[in-house]
């Protein structure tokens, strides 16, 4: 099943890591639980236009996961380095019930932030990361606001 929809030709990779983004305050790896068994992608492919896709196809679910670097429309006085998006979609099969699922981000050892704090916004939750050079935040949309999306066949 395909859950992100899209012209995009994909090249399949042949070494399957864990998803994650390298950033310059380390590496932030993503990682999918459902009722409570931790799953590892089955297939990779690279995004013809950068990017990764990540395919979890199993007996009661199929997952994917995309990871990219989003367009962004920003005011002229704000700068960003550089932005990475990372959304799952997962569908149960017929007849089957998910009881929990939980996407996270997680650092890997050896990140180099010295300091955090919450950083939240209408919608929002956000962490947000930083040493002397460089600030980095990491959220999602808030726990109504994926609930509504939920609500209206999002497949979130």
């Amino acid at each position: 099943m395909k859950l992100f929809y899209g012209e995009q030709v994909l090249i399949k990779e042949n070494n399957l890591l864990q998803p994650q983004i390298h950033t310059p305050l380390g590496i932030i790896e993503f990682s999918l639980t459902v009722s409570d068994h931790f799953y590892h992608p089955e297939q990779s492919y690279k995004l013809k236009n950068g990017g990764s896709l990540y395919k979890y196809y199993y007996d009661s679910f199929d997952c994917e996961l995309v990871v990219c670097r989003p367009k962004l429309n920003l005011a002229i006085h704000l700068t960003v380095e550089e932005c990475w998006g990372a959304v799952f979609r997962i569908k149960p099969h017929a007849n089957t019930q998910i009881s929990t699922c939980s996407f996270s981000a997680s650092w890997k050892e050896g990140y180099s932030w010295t300091d955090y704090g919450s950083n939240t916004g209408e919608d929002l939750e956000a962490v947000e990361y930083e040493n002397q050079v460089y600030r980095l935040h990491l959220g999602t949309q808030d726990g109504d606001m994926l609930m509504a999306r939920r609500n209206q066949g999002d497949i979130l």
